[in-house]
């Protein structure tokens, strides 16, 4: 519903008076602040897309922000009667949900590639057998870790949920909610298609509202935590640790003597040393000691680790596997 509004000056009504349409359907609109806040933060979910698909579907591949609108929800629901496959997925610790939807072009295309076909577009339209369920069930896991990923900073999880009928996802909102529908644009395999993350406009304030509290001393702009490099991911890995006395000799007779609190003796001179073991590999000569109020290792002198003894480990590795 449209009206009309008429500025004045302070003496009265202006001889010229400025008149613009007024749609009450915009009020509590998105601000371009925002906007341009959210639209950063999806341009990081969509470069950590591009990696994780690409891993994923084994193929090279490119995922790109397209837009962002805001729909009221009649608007979404005819929206709604043309879409392709949607999953639905509850944030934590809200009771929000939210959307993931793929179109015909990117589904079909997900499919053939992961059923080792070449995932060209073959203008392919047809009803989703159990098997494609299940896979397109996987692709979408994929991609709401990666919106986890990006979210978890602003303390929103995802837990993904069956797919449903595309004419009653708009029920998933309540029908007095304004959505946000963020569209990105999937090449892969000589094919365009399109995933759309639609969301409540009530989760879209939360997260935006928390980023902004993230950006301390920050006049403009938006701040969150970006990607780990490669060698950050690997230094925070954590690896089997442990320390050892090698070649200890104990008779069976002390060994059936042992109870709980009683003291085993080893053969082992105190000023032995033992070793410090990665994931089963001696690489140092190490004593035991305390370090406050944790056991410690204090490390004496490396071990000289030969390339044969590195291929021995890596062959005795690929057998295990």
């Amino acid at each position: 519903m449209n009206r009309t509004e008429v500025r004045s000056t302070r003496k009265g009504l202006s001889k010229d008076p400025s008149v613009h349409p007024c749609n009450f359907r915009s009020a509590g609109r998105l601000s371009n602040e925002s906007g341009r806040t959210l639209s950063a933060l999806h341009e990081l979910l969509a470069r950590n897309l591009t990696n994780s698909l690409d891993v994923y579907f084994g193929t090279g591949l490119d995922v790109r922000l397209i837009d962002l609108e805001q729909l009221a929800m009649e608007d979404f629901r005819a929206r709604c009667a043309a879409a392709g496959y949607i999953m639905p997925c509850a944030t934590s610790p809200s009771s929000a949900t939210i959307l993931l939807e793929m179109d015909n072009a990117m589904m079909f295309t997900a499919i053939d590639l992961l059923l080792g076909g070449t995932g060209g577009d073959h203008g392919v339209s047809r009803d989703l057998t159990e098997i494609d369920e299940e896979i397109l069930e996987d692709v979408c896991g994929v991609i709401a870790a990666q919106i986890e990923r990006v979210w978890q900073p602003m303390g929103v999880g995802l837990t993904p949920q069956k797919c449903v009928k595309p004419n009653l996802a708009y029920r998933s909102f309540p029908p007095t909610e304004k959505v946000h529908r963020i569209r990105f644009e999937v090449s892969v395999a000589g094919v365009s298609g399109a995933l759309h993350l639609t969301l409540p406009a009530s989760l879209s304030s939360h997260i935006v509202r928390n980023v902004r509290v993230d950006q301390v001393g920050t006049k403009s702009g938006s701040r969150w935590h970006p990607r780990e490099t490669l060698e950050q991911r690997m230094l925070n890995c954590e690896v089997l640790l442990s320390g050892e006395l090698p070649d200890l000799m104990v008779s069976v007779r002390d060994l059936a003597r042992i109870e709980v609190g009683s003291v085993l003796t080893l053969s082992a001179p105190v000023s032995a040393p033992g070793w410090l073991k990665l994931e089963g590999r001696a690489f140092y000569e190490a004593a035991p000691v305390g370090q406050g109020t944790n056991k410690a290792m204090q490390l004496l002198k490396p071990k000289h680790v030969s390339a044969t003894e590195l291929m021995g480990n890596e062959d005795d590795n690929d057998g295990n596997a």
